[in-house]
């Protein structure tokens, strides 16, 4: 079946709807008594809407991943509550985005000064990579076409708009280098 210029399964469709209708609002993954059982149907769900999958830690309650249809997952990853991320993300294994974090995959266009800001349209949507091993933290922006490179910390409420070496920990409104892991782990 074809939508908008795309093909997607009649059981994309199908868990589309269980998803976004019934299984996002189920309860927080966390939470004592229905937590495990909430977290699982949403896993069930997600695993048959993404391009890929690995075996998926959580996905926790709001979740917001647009169709979904392009999005690969790996092993042990896990995405927080009220997390927004476009539907052509690659989050590789041992990830963690935490809570309210929202990744952008377009913006939009400015180059003219000719015609107003609203009149200018959108620039193409960018893919947004997270490499393995890596911890967005709380309430974190990732700007569109992020690469987010194995190892790296993204600190709580950081904005980030450009890209920076493996085994970083990043932070802040721009994020900037605080420091690298290798480096830690040398002076050891």
């Amino acid at each position: 079946m074809k939508i908008k210029g795309f093909e997607i399964s009649v059981k994309q469709i199908l868990f589309l709807a269980i998803y976004y209708g019934f299984a996002q609002y189920l309860p927080d993954s966390y939470s004592f008594v229905w937590g495990g059982v909430s977290n699982r149907i949403r896993v069930f769900c997600v695993k048959r809407i993404f391009k890929k999958c690995g075996h998926i830690r959580t996905i926790n309650r709001r979740v917001n991943f647009g169709s979904g249809r392009n999005i690969e997952m790996g092993d042990e990853s896990g995405i927080g509550a009220r997390t927004i991320l476009p539907s052509n993300t690659i989050i590789g294994n041992h990830v963690i985005i935490s809570r309210d974090c929202l990744i952008w995959p377009q913006n939009h266009r400015f180059d003219r000064i000719d015609i107003p800001l609203n009149d200018q349209g959108m620039l193409p949507p960018k893919q947004t990579i997270i490499e393995d091993d890596v911890w967005i933290g709380l309430r974190t922006i990732l700007t569109p076409g992020r690469h987010v490179a194995k190892g790296t910390i993204v600190g709580m409420g950081s904005v980030l708009s450009k890209d920076f070496p493996p085994y970083s920990i990043v932070g802040g409104a721009p994020a900037k280098l605080i420091r690298n892991r290798l480096a830690d782990n040398e002076n050891k």
